[in-house]
C-alpha cells in the first residue's frame, strides 16, 4: 500500500461563538478537512478544527513530497520526521498522524484501538462546558447533560474565583451525589485565587481541579499538588507536547497529566504520553474536545490504556459535530462505547463536505 495523495479541504467557519474567560473576545472556529489517499482505495481523513486554513496550504507542497510513495505503515517514521523538522509539536504533524492511523485501520479493517492494544470496550464520559454568562446557564446545562446519561460534568467557569466559587456552589447543591464535578478555569487564576478555590473545591469534593493557573508555574503548581487531596491536573498547554512533561511527573508536580493529541502529534504521541505517565504511576487524562474525529483519535488511545478515567465531550453534544454521519455521544448510564467501524470509526457526510467546503487544496 502506497499513499498517492494529499488534499485537504478548507470549510466554513462554525457559527457558534466561544470563549473560555471571561475577559476573553469570543473565537471563530476553523475546521481543515486533511485526506489522504492510497493506490489501493483507502483513504485516511481527519477533520480539525485546530488547524490554521494557512497552516495547511502552507504546508501541503512539503507535506505531498513526504508522504506521497510511503506506505502508511510507516506511520512512527513519518510523524517523527514531521514533529522533529518542524521543531515542535504542530496541529498540522497532529492531523497528519490521525489520517494515517485511519488508513492503517481500514486497511486491516479494525478500530484503531485494537490496533493499539485494546484495554476495554467503553469509557466513563464527561460533558465539558463552554463559557456562559449566568449561574442559571450553568445549572441548566448540568441539567440537560444528566438527562442525557452523563454522570460527570466539568465547568468552564468564568476565570475568577469568587465567581467561580459561587457557580461551583451552585451546580454541587443540584448535582452533589448524581455527577462527579470538576472545574478547569483555563489558567486562569494567580495563586492566591487558585488556593481560594481549591478550598472550596475541596470541600465540596470536586472529581479534579484542572489548570487553576499557568502551565509554566511548576512551584506553584507542585505546591497546590502537596496541599490539597483534590487531583490537581494540567499540562495541556506546554509547548514542546511530550518532551515537556517528564519534569511535571519527576517532581510530582501534579497528579494527572492533560494533553491535547491533535496538537501534541495525535495518536502516536498520545500512547507514548500515555506509557510514560504510566511509568510513574501517573494518570493520562486528554483533553479529547473537538470535532468527532479528533475526539474518535482520543477516544481510540484511551480505550487503549488503563491509566485514564474519562472521555471529554462538548456540550451542548454537536456543538462541533462538523461534517459527519455518524457521531459520538454518551450512552444513557453514562458512558462512551468503542467504535465498531475500521480506522477512527466514524464516517464522514461527503454532501454535506461539498456544502461546507470554501476551498479544496
Amino acid at each position: 500500500m502506497k499513499i498517492t495523495s494529499v488534499k485537504a479541504h478548507v470549510l466554513k467557519p462554525n457559527e457558534r461563538k466561544f470563549r473560555w474567560k471571561e475577559e476573553w473576545a469570543p473565537m471563530t472556529i476553523h475546521h481543515v478537512l486533511l485526506r489522504i489517499g492510497t493506490d489501493e482505495g483507502h483513504e485516511g481523513v481527519c477533520i480539525t478544527w485546530l488547524l490554521d486554513p494557512g497552516a495547511i496550504e502552507t504546508a501541503l507542497p512539503g507535506l505531498r513530497e513526504l508522504l506521497i510513495g510511503r506506505d502508511p505503515h510507516e506511520v512512527e517514521a513519518i510523524s517523527y520526521k514531521l514533529t522533529d523538522s518542524l521543531r515542535s509539536p504542530s496541529a498540522v504533524a497532529s492531523t497528519v498522524d490521525i489520517c494515517l492511523w485511519d488508513l492503517m485501520g481500514k486497511y486491516h479493517k479494525e478500530p484503531i484501538y485494537r490496533l493499539l492494544g485494546a484495554a476495554r470496550p467503553r469509557i466513563k464520559a464527561y460533558a465539558s462546558t463552554i463559557m456562559y454568562d449566568t449561574v442559571p446557564e450553568y445549572i441548566q446545562i448540568a441539567q440537560e447533560s444528566y438527562d442525557q446519561g452523563f454522570r460527570a460534568f466539568k465547568l468552564h467557569a468564568f476565570g475568577v474565583p469568587d465567581k467561580d466559587i459561587e457557580v461551583c456552589r451552585a451546580v454541587h447543591k443540584v448535582f452533589n451525589g448524581k455527577m462527579d464535578l470538576m472545574l478547569d478555569p483555563v489558567n486562569a487564576y494567580d495563586r492566591l485565587g487558585a488556593f481560594k478555590v481549591g478550598k472550596v473545591l475541596e470541600e465540596l469534593d470536586f472529581y479534579w481541579y484542572e489548570a487553576p493557573i499557568a502551565d509554566s508555574d511548576l512551584n506553584g503548581l507542585a505546591d497546590l499538588t502537596r496541599s490539597f487531596k483534590i487531583p490537581i491536573t494540567a499540562v495541556e498547554s506546554v509547548a514542546e507536547g511530550l518532551r515537556g512533561y517528564p519534569k511535571y511527573l519527576s517532581g510530582h508536580v501534579v497528579d494527572s497529566i492533560r494533553s491535547v493529541g491533535d496538537w501534541i502529534g495525535g495518536i502516536s504521541a498520545m500512547r507514548k504520553a500515555a506509557g510514560l505517565c504510566e511509568a510513574f504511576n501517573t494518570k493520562y487524562e486528554p483533553h479529547s474536545y473537538g470535532t468527532t474525529l479528533v475526539q474518535a483519535a482520543h477516544l481510540h488511545v484511551m480505550l487503549a490504556i488503563h491509566n485514564c478515567d474519562l472521555f471529554e465531550i462538548p456540550v451542548p453534544q454537536g456543538i462541533l459535530d462538523v461534517g459527519m454521519t455518524d457521531v459520538i455521544r454518551c450512552t444513557s448510564d453514562g458512558f462512551v462505547e468503542a467504535p465498531t467501524k475500521p480506522g477512527l470509526g466514524y464516517d464522514i457526510d461527503w454532501d454535506a463536505i461539498k456544502t461546507l467546503t470554501v476551498k479544496e487544496i
